[in-house]
C-alpha cells in the first residue's frame, strides 16, 4: 500500500532501474565465475569490488537529494564499470576465462555504461529546469 502511494507521487524503487538490475546481475555473474576460477588468479579481489561497486553507487545515486551527489555517484559507477572492463579483458588475455565469456561481459558493461551516461544527461537536464541562477 506505502509503494503505491510512492508510484503515484513519482517514486520509482531503485529496483526498478534497469541500470541498477543490470549492474546486480553482472556482479552475480562474476561472483559466479570467481567461485569457479581455479587457484589464486591475480585480480579476483579486484574484479569483485569494482563490480560490486557499480550497482553500490548506482542505488547511492538513486537515494540521493541533490543533484551533484547524484551525478558524482554514476560518475563513479560508470568509472567503476569500466575499471571491471579492464579486468575482464586482463583473465581473459591471461586465459583465466573464455574469451566468449569475457566478451559477452565486456558487451553487457559498455551497454550498461551507455545506460549510465543517459542516466547523468537526464539528470544534468532535470538539474537544469531546478538551477535558478
Amino acid at each position: 500500500m506505502e509503494e503505491q502511494k510512492l508510484q503515484k507521487k513519482g517514486y520509482e524503487p531503485v529496483e526498478k532501474l534497469w541500470i541498477w538490475k543490470e549492474a546486480v546481475e553482472l556482479h552475480r555473474l562474476i561472483d559466479e565465475l570467481l567461485k569457479e576460477t581455479k587457484g589464486q588468479a591475480v585480480g579476483k579481489k579486484q574484479i569483485d569490488r569494482s563490480s560490486q561497486s557499480v550497482p553500490d553507487n548506482i542505488a547511492e545515486m538513486h537515494g540521493a537529494f541533490y543533484f551533484e551527489v547524484k551525478l558524482n555517484s554514476l560518475r563513479i559507477a560508470r568509472k567503476e564499470a569500466y575499471e571491471t572492463i579492464n579486468h575482464i579483458k586482463k583473465f581473459e588475455v591471461k586465459r583465466v576465462w573464455q574469451q566468449h565469456v569475457c566478451s559477452n561481459l565486456s558487451g553487457r558493461y559498455n551497454k550498461l555504461i551507455f545506460g549510465i551516461n543517459k542516466y547523468i544527461k537526464y539528470v544534468n537536464e532535470t538539474k537544469e529546469k531546478f538551477d535558478f541562477k
